[in-house]
């Protein structure tokens, strides 16, 4: 099998991925949400909406066409490479386009349902918070191999030669080293520590967000959500414990060839790296087929009771229903109005102070990486 063909197959199938992600999601939103937006349990069922959603699936169709012509095309005249990166570019990019356009849409249904679209947030405590344990242990274990790592490097640092190979040179791009250097060798045990001990931390929030419910519905709301949060939180969990266990494996395998006690990579990381995928499609698909966003699957029976708290209030939502923001309520973490899982809150001051803990690394590596100080 050649490179191209790989290439090609791969971009098929991501195509395919995200083209059905795409198609299947607004069958397992929340009732009352319309593409980001909420509408009402009534509208929602309406023929407008249904128009909509047929649109969706319309374009949907035609974008993924689109996208697996461009590439394959690209591909043909010797570019499988570029043909698989601008294919994949434009399903994304005009994707983001639709959803816009979508969700405009939505906005003017929305706007004809009257004054119980905009409810006040009303914060829901949590009973229950089942999962917690599990994201506690996977915190703990990651903060710990994290440090340990950071450990093993800077003690490691001392025998290396002052010549050391790039990541180029380590995944076989090219014969290249580079001067030894603190920011050089500590670059990928501090990724470690960043990624995993954030995925983790944020498993542990989703095991303790606060929930938007539907009034008189006998419990089943509260139930439906419970069930997801606890399914979200073990995801994350496990992601973290997946990034952890790949990038100090990296980390320990780095030292080895640095100094010479390795002549390459182990190949044990490519199938971690195949087993993190497995499980992250394995636990969408989970989540997809089972449960539906917030639990909305499970909440047969119910659905004619309104939803309520900040997940129904159209006046804190902005960027196309994406991000929220409400200082009034003081909720972490709200649960996404589009797309699987939960954003934070920032109107709330902790909220804040997390997202700028978890990215302030992240942009501090990304620069280093940038200005040359990493190759």
């Amino acid at each position: 099998m050649t490179e191209a063909t790989v290439v090609n197959l791969f971009f098929t199938f991501r195509v395919a991925l995200v083209g059905g992600i795409l198609f299947v999601y607004p069958r397992i939103a929340r009732k009352g949400l319309v593409f980001g937006t909420y509408v009402g349990e009534a509208q929602a069922e309406g023929d407008e909406a249904r128009h909509l959603l047929r649109s969706w699936n319309r374009a949907t169709g035609m974008l993924m066409l689109f996208s697996l012509l461009v590439g394959w095309c690209i591909s043909l005249a010797g570019w499988p490479v570029t043909g698989n990166l601008t294919g994949t570019a434009i399903l994304l990019s005009l994707a983001l386009l639709l959803y816009v356009w979508m969700y405009q849409k939505a906005r003017a249904l929305a706007s004809t349902d009257g004054p119980p679209v905009r409810q006040a947030s009303a914060p829901f405590a949590v009973d229950e918070t089942r999962g917690e344990g599990f994201a506690k242990v996977a915190l703990g274990l990651c903060v710990l191999a994290g440090l340990a790592v950071v450990c093993h490097a800077t003690v490691q640092y001392g025998t290396l030669p002052d010549q050391i190979p790039t990541f180029a040179h380590l995944f076989g791009l090219d014969e290249t080293l580079a001067d030894k250097s603190i920011v050089q060798v500590l670059f990928v045990p501090s990724l470690n520590l960043v990624l995993s001990s954030g995925f983790a931390l944020i498993a542990l929030l989703v095991s303790r967000a606060k929930r938007s419910v539907r009034g008189g519905d006998g419990g089943r709301s509260p139930e439906a959500q419970d069930a997801f949060r606890v399914v979200m939180s073990q995801t994350l969990g496990g992601m973290a414990l997946f990034i952890c266990l790949i990038l100090s494996t990296l980390s320990i395998q780095t030292m080895r060839v640095a100094s010479s006690r390795a002549a390459s990579l182990n190949g044990v990381l490519v199938w971690m790296c195949v087993a993190m995928i497995l499980f992250a499609l394995a636990c969408l698909v989970r989540m997809m087929k089972g449960y539906g966003q917030g639990g909305a699957l499970l909440e047969s029976g119910s659905v004619e009771a309104p939803l309520t708290g900040g997940l129904a209030d159209n006046s804190h939502w902005f960027l196309w229903g994406t991000l929220y923001f409400d200082r009034e309520d003081s909720s972490i973490l709200m649960e996404s109005r589009f797309g699987i899982g939960y954003t934070f809150n920032f109107g709330n001051r902790t909220a804040l102070l997390i997202t700028a803990l978890f990215l302030l690394p992240l942009v501090l590596l990304a620069f280093l990486v940038l200005t040359g100080a990493v190759s």
